[in-house]
């Protein structure tokens, strides 16, 4: 009971330190993007609009509801992964490889957002999974060469047996993302069951590295409902409900994983190794 309440106080410490800006900025776009998908939805469930009009005498036609969905709410999810990243590279300019990993994470949502069934996309991700791997892990060099070659064999693997691309990603990915929830918690559980030996950076980010990740993949979870509804393999109006579900989870999942590093432009006091 005394550690939950050590707990509980440090990171409500550490809370009050936050950017309230930045907290605003996070919520603004969430609540947003939330709204107006469930308006455009039930207003446009299902349908495509565009916007015809001439520029010079050419005619010029822009697609502004996409299945439903309202252009300004993509770019607004968008907008909200690119925040996170730059957050990430200001609160934490040392930590080299969690920017990397969210460069990944950007790039990906990059590709995904002009094709949503990208392999390219996915194996963006995957790389966003493997660095991140490196930082829980805390690995040695020899790692990445045992995990290179072992996504390299399954790619390979997958070639010969003539299974589609998306599902041998997909395989790697969800081998990388179950590995990184396993770390972030076995972290978060060996710091919240002593606070007295971790400074409350290590708290704070032990917290969001495992409860990020936790929602990480029930976006991921929604990711592969909606992959299977449009290739046909579920019904198709499950999709527009698992892609709201998605963005519902994965939004505040990477608002918790930029605020996941305990490598700070000052050094913390009572930080224990690990």
């Amino acid at each position: 009971m005394k550690e939950r309440k050590l707990y509980i106080e440090k990171a409500l410490d550490y809370g009050k330190t936050i950017d309230r800006s930045w907290l605003t900025i996070w919520g603004v776009i969430f609540f947003s993007f939330v709204v107006l998908d469930l308006m455009f939805q039930a207003r446009f469930s299902g349908q495509n609009l565009f916007w015809n009009f001439h520029f010079f005498s050419r005619p010029i036609s822009i697609q502004i509801v996409n299945n439903g969905t309202f252009i300004g709410v993509t770019i607004l999810k968008y907008l909200g992964i690119v925040l996170s990243y730059l957050y990430a590279r200001r609160k934490f300019p040392k930590d080299y490889i969690l920017q990397i990993a969210l460069a990944f994470t950007l790039l990906a949502d990059t590709i995904l957002m002009l094709d949503n069934v990208s392999p390219l996309g996915v194996f963006a991700f995957c790389l966003a999974q493997y660095f991140h791997l490196a930082r829980f892990a805390k690995i040695r060099p020899s790692y990445f060469i045992f995990w290179s070659g072992f996504l390299l064999m399954l790619l390979i693997l997958g070639r010969l047996a003539q299974v589609e691309t998306m599902y041998v990603l997909a395989t790697i990915y969800l081998f990388s993302l179950t590995l990184n929830v396993a770390l972030t918690c076995r972290w978060w559980r060996r710091v919240k069951a002593n606070p007295e030996k971790y400074s409350d950076r290590e708290l704070v980010a032990s917290t969001c590295a495992f409860f990020g990740f936790v929602l990480f993949a029930c976006c991921d979870f929604n990711v592969a409902l909606s992959y299977l509804s449009v290739t046909g393999t579920l019904p198709l109006t499950l999709a527009r409900y698992a892609n709201f579900l998605a963005w519902f989870f994965y939004y505040p999942s990477q608002i918790l994983i930029s605020n996941s590093s305990v490598i700070t432009k000052k050094p913390q006091k009572n930080l224990k190794k690990s």
